[in-house]
């Protein structure tokens, strides 16, 4: 029930962004055509055929942007603050489309402001809207009544918990408690009608919709007797999850396999659309970088090769996503016979941990060190990512001998496909002496993953470039 009310909020506010954003659109430019000369000759028709351009737009900032789950948990104050943040971007995602689109004679300055602003406006207005729907129709629609059956030491937790839920609201709650006797007792606002002697006897003589069952339980073999009493009845019975119950750093969701229902627990789930949008980036981003690749290979191979002789490009074996193998290419950096030379160079290595790193490496080429400061020896690794083998951004891809020395917690920044940049090459690169400040950055960049911090790190990467952050 709670996951279909939620798809139906999701729905309903879809459809009032998407309105709102064209009727802004509509709105400016029909301001812009009453009062201000038009020396190009447009019409309203003009404008409706540009349409598909500010739906585009919508859809990217959806995909990118999209919090709108958390509609009932924000107040009036941060759900303004919200929508102005959403209206940045749409400012931002307008310009570049139109502009890609070779339609700015439609989206003038005037035009652009006016749009953004209503938009504001009517999103504001219209989220404001379907919140007081959703809470009338939690409040106004036929209450359903649920009778909790658990136990004295959770009764009033499990009370708290449910009315930080916006829909408890629409629920009559009588309650049972199994292991002590406290009829006639109120507790938080809710009256004890039943103890364990008389739980099935009161719920057949009284209005009950649905049993919420909060126990705790070794084996779902101890509930079977309650379960079918109040299945017999008609009554939909709803059972607490007891696998973890009170730990923390774990996600919980209801999944199948096959015809088996399973819980599902990770320490973060993340949201299926997102990850799609965060595909199509990468292999947009992949194919422009395999022709920026095409275009210095042609000026880079005829210098690393008069240097030293080899071949022009690195393959090595690296771990990927979850403790998948795959190659890695890059521009050789180094002399070919470097992989035979690193065991003899390990007692310089000034990384703490289980990486190798060497300021003034001699197996490193002039040719290469050029190449290292400026990154560029990592651009044929946009195949990896056409491939799928790597994303534009994730975390760093060990090599084998370091992913078999892992400790089972190190194996979690793995839980995200590797990267071209990511969190530690943006914060220093080589200048990190510790791997575990490369495992706690990796780790963080996972648990707090979005559309929007992969923007800021390749933002950001750009300029580390440039400056030779960190570079060695």
């Amino acid at each position: 029930m709670y996951q279909q009310k939620q798809k139906f909020q999701n729905l309903l506010l879809m459809i009032i962004d998407a309105a709102s954003i064209v009727a802004s659109y509509l709105f400016a430019s029909f301001v812009r055509l009453k009062f201000r000369p038009n020396p190009m000759g447009l019409s309203m028709n003009d404008v409706i055929g540009t349409l598909w351009l500010v739906f585009l737009a919508y859809f990217c900032v959806f995909i990118f942007f999209n919090m709108n789950q958390y509609l009932m948990q924000r107040d009036k104050y941060e759900e303004f603050i919200y929508i102005v943040k959403v209206n940045i971007f749409v400012a931002a995602v307008l310009a570049v489309i139109f502009f890609l689109g070779r339609q700015m004679n439609f989206l003038s300055r005037g035009v652009w402001l006016v749009t953004v602003l209503s938009n504001i406006i009517l999103m504001y207005v219209g989220h404001l809207a379907v919140k007081q729907i959703l809470k009338k129709q939690y409040m106004l629609g036929s209450k359903q009544h649920m009778y909790l059956v658990t136990t004295s030491d959770r009764v009033r937790k499990v009370l708290r918990r449910l009315k930080e839920s916006d829909e408890f609201c629409s629920y009559a709650v009588r309650i049972a408690i199994l292991d002590e006797d406290h009829r006639g007792e109120v507790i938080d606002g809710f009256p004890v009608v039943a103890t364990l002697e008389d739980l099935f006897e009161d719920a057949r003589k009284e209005i009950v919709d649905l049993a919420y069952i909060n126990i705790s339980y070794s084996t779902g073999k101890s509930l079977e007797r309650y379960i079918k009493e109040f299945e017999e009845m008609g009554i939909t019975v709803q059972l607490n999850i007891n696998v973890l119950e009170g730990q923390k750093g774990f996600g919980k969701q209801i999944d199948m396999i096959g015809d088996y229902p399973v819980v599902s627990f990770a320490p973060r789930f993340f949201d299926y659309n997102k990850l799609v949008m965060k595909r199509i980036i990468d292999i947009i981003g992949a194919l422009v970088g395999l022709v920026i690749t095409g275009i210095v290979t042609i000026f880079l191979a005829p210098i690393l090769k008069l240097e030293s002789p080899g071949p022009l490009f690195f393959k090595q074996k690296r771990v990927g996503k979850n403790g998948r193998y795959f190659y890695i290419y890059k521009f050789r950096s180094m002399y070919k016979d470097a992989e035979a030379r690193k065991a003899a160079l390990m007692e310089k290595n000034e990384m703490k941990g289980l990486m190798f790193k060497m300021t003034d490496d001699p197996r490193v080429t002039k040719v290469g060190k050029f190449i290292r400061a400026t990154s560029i020896d990592e651009l044929p690794q946009f195949w990896n990512i056409l491939k799928g083998d790597m994303s534009l951004v994730g975390t760093r891809p060990p090599t084998v001998d370091e992913f078999q020395q892992y400790e089972a917690r190190h194996k979690r920044r793995l839980s995200m496909k590797p990267g071209l940049t990511g969190m530690w090459q943006v914060s220093g690169r080589s200048n990190i002496e510790d791997f575990e400040d490369v495992v706690r950055m990796d780790l963080d960049y996972i648990d707090n993953w979005s559309l929007q911090l992969d923007a800021k790190i390749i933002l950001k990467t750009i300029v580390v470039i440039f400056k030779k952050v960190g570079a060695k």
